[in-house]
């Protein structure tokens, strides 16, 4: 269940990082996340106010529960701050297999706090620390451009804050709070912190063209469609296994931009996104 679950989640994800690119280049970064995120938000209030036992559970909740779950929805808001900036960018198909190594960040995370890894899971490890820099080397686009360079460093920015805020999730708040409270604490905060940024331009918070509500709330159900399955992956104890399998949204995505928006890139790239994946399973088998 729990590999079933944390691929629902890579498929999920990918699908909403190659469409919150588009969102972000019509929208703005900031604007189209409080929108998506809105949807997500508005449907979780909806199961919470329907199911009684959630008020319990919620209810009961240590305190120490609610700040971890609110230091996860920090990481995990920056994140997507920097992701959809990254995709915003440059290529889908470089930024998010960068992305994608939040679970080599998870995995040290795990190995610093007394987890032991097999001799898969450090073989996976090394093989993503090879194959990163070679996604960033772009000799085709003339030693890379500002712009380039600029996605490269936002999309590892995201890679760092998902895989700490999904460290924080899986093993500290998720057991206190259940998964339907985390998530919605998590849109909760997200929320807030948007609002709090467009507060200073009133006009951001004008409602999308209608033409565009199609595509924002498919991405704020593909969004909330990829927490959950990850959240429900994570109670199942099997949290590196999850995490580590919902990175493969970086292929996703990646194969997305390639097919649908003619991206291109240069040898060493390919080389590097297919060596990243790689450790990505290896990381899963030794997981």
């Amino acid at each position: 269940m729990a590999i079933l679950l944390g691929l629902a989640a890579a498929l999920c994800w990918g699908g909403t990082d190659f469409l919150g690119g588009a969102a972000a280049r019509a929208l703005g970064v900031r604007r189209s996340l409080f929108f998506s995120q809105a949807i997500g938000f508005a449907g979780l209030s909806l199961l919470v106010l329907f199911l009684p036992a959630i008020h319990g559970q919620m209810a009961s909740a240590l305190p120490e529960a609610w700040l971890w779950g609110l230091a996860a929805a920090l990481c995990n808001f920056l994140g997507m701050l920097a992701l959809l900036s990254a995709l915003a960018r440059g290529k889908a198909a470089l930024v998010a297999p960068l992305t994608a190594t939040y679970g080599v960040i998870t995995t040290l995370l795990s190995l610093a706090t007394g987890e032991v890894l097999g001799w898969w899971a450090l073989a996976g490890l090394a093989l993503c620390f090879i194959g990163v820099p070679c996604t960033v080397y772009a000799p085709d686009d003339g030693g890379a451009s500002a712009g380039s360079r600029a996605s490269l460093r936002l999309a590892l920015a995201a890679a760092l804050f998902f895989g700490v805020g999904f460290w924080l999730q899986g093993h500290l708040a998720l057991p206190g709070l259940g998964a339907t409270a985390t998530l919605w604490l998590l849109y909760a905060t997200n929320l807030v912190c948007l609002a709090g940024m467009l507060a200073a331009r009133p006009a951001e918070f004008r409602p999308p063209p209608s033409s565009l509500w199609l595509l924002i709330t498919a991405i704020g159900l593909l969004s909330l469609c990829g927490f959950g399955t990850l959240a429900l992956g994570a109670l199942t104890g099997a949290v590196a296994v999850v995490t580590v399998l919902s990175t493969l949204s970086g292929a996703v995505t990646a194969a997305l931009g390639v097919v649908l928006r003619g991206e291109r890139l240069s040898p060493l790239q390919w080389f590097g996104i297919a060596d990243a994946l790689l450790g990505v399973l290896l990381l899963r088998i030794g997981g």
